[in-house]
């Protein structure tokens, strides 16, 4: 999607924008018609026509119902520090969207070795293979397959099916719902008037939700009384690391607080790479947004340079993620990727006894 389009949607699904009443319409009516192809595929499933898969492991499925980011790269992270702290064999299994490679069945890391970088693989399988040293991560949008193969080749114990959520091939033991705090179910539309993948209503299948934000939440959101008894844990984006994309070498936020810079992502949410900078006292004159899993190009380096230039800015910050997809061009300034971790606030003894009722004993 061009850049100047998708910012404009934007403003249209939130309730703002040029002519947006009459866009809105349209995308309204393009919403009923989504509906009902997602109804109906729930339907083949629900009635049998469309039958899951059993494989012989653990799976959990961390997801969302909205498009775009609420936190699952970390999430699956996190996770998986605790299925190896119960000293069992996990592997991640990604549907590698975006990459040249989307569609096959490959082997991103073997835990050892990454055998594929970007654009070949999509920019989330490859964060996870480096960010996961000795584990297993497979790309493949045919789950069974890839969590057959995961099985066959590392005698994986626990599979974790990252944006699993409406995959329902694959049956899963534990279903684990993210939401994002500030905006959980997507202005309260089905794509593409909003950004709900299905009705709110399906978070009853969740076996337990997260919401993913920069602080604590006072209120519950009214839409999470579908949930029912399910829990409702919360996690707080965390910066950890800012690496100077040319060199390799980390610096601290003191390093960068007070200097002149500008922002620049194409993830999900970009308010949240907002908060996450002004956690750490950084305050960009400005941010360029790029659409979710934007491929960069030399013209949009230009761009950026040319922002850089008009605000006086002498460092640009990005987010690991976008890093990715950068590492074949030559940014002609200076750039710091800002890494994040999430952080459980509270209750995280519910995920322990979630796991615990669900994983073997060592």
């Amino acid at each position: 999607m061009n850049r100047n389009v998708h910012q404009h949607y934007r403003q249209w699904i939130a309730g703002h924008g040029p002519w947006g009443g009459a866009v809105r319409c349209l995308l309204h009516v393009a919403s009923w018609i989504y509906g009902l192809g997602v109804l109906g595929r729930l339907g083949l499933y629900r009635f049998g026509l469309l039958r899951q898969t059993r494989v012989s492991a653990r799976v959990i499925s961390i997801g969302n119902i909205t498009a775009g980011g609420t936190g699952k790269t970390t999430f699956v992270m996190l996770l998986v520090q605790e299925i190896r702290d119960r000293g069992l064999r996990p592997a991640v299994v990604v549907r590698g969207y975006r990459g040249r490679r989307e569609g096959e069945t490959v082997i991103v890391s073997d835990g050892e070795t990454i055998h594929f970088g970007y654009p070949e693989v999509g920019d989330e399988a490859l964060l996870l293979a480096r960010k996961l040293p000795g584990v297993p991560v497979l790309m493949s949008a045919d789950r069974v397959r890839g969590c057959q193969l995961a099985i066959r080749e590392f005698g994986t114990q626990v599979i974790l099916l990252d944006d699993g959520f409406q995959h329902f091939r694959v049956e899963r033991d534990l279903d684990v719902l993210l939401l994002d705090q500030e905006n959980p179910f997507g202005y309260g539309y089905l794509l593409p008037r909003g950004l709900l993948r299905e009705p709110v209503g399906a978070i009853r299948r969740a076996d337990l939700i997260v919401m993913t934000g920069a602080g604590e939440p006072e209120d519950v959101p009214p839409g999470l009384s579908h949930a029912g008894r399910v829990p409702l844990l919360h996690a707080v984006y965390t910066p950890t690391v800012l690496t100077n994309l040319k060199t390799g070498q980390t610096v601290t936020d003191e390093n960068l607080r007070g200097q002149a810079a500008v922002a620049f992502s194409g993830i999900g949410k970009p308010p949240a790479f907002e908060r996450t900078l002004q956690s750490l006292g950084i305050f960009p004159k400005h941010h360029l947004i790029f659409p979710d899993h934007h491929p960069y190009d030399d013209s949009d380096l230009t761009g950026i340079a040319r922002c850089m230039e008009e605000v006086g800015a002498t460092v640009a910050l990005t987010t690991e993620k976008d890093a990715v997809r950068l590492e074949k061009l030559l940014p002609p300034f200076l750039v710091f990727a800002v890494g994040v971790r999430l952080t459980l606030a509270g209750r995280q003894t519910e995920l322990k006894r979630c796991l615990d009722a669900l994983l073997p004993e060592r």
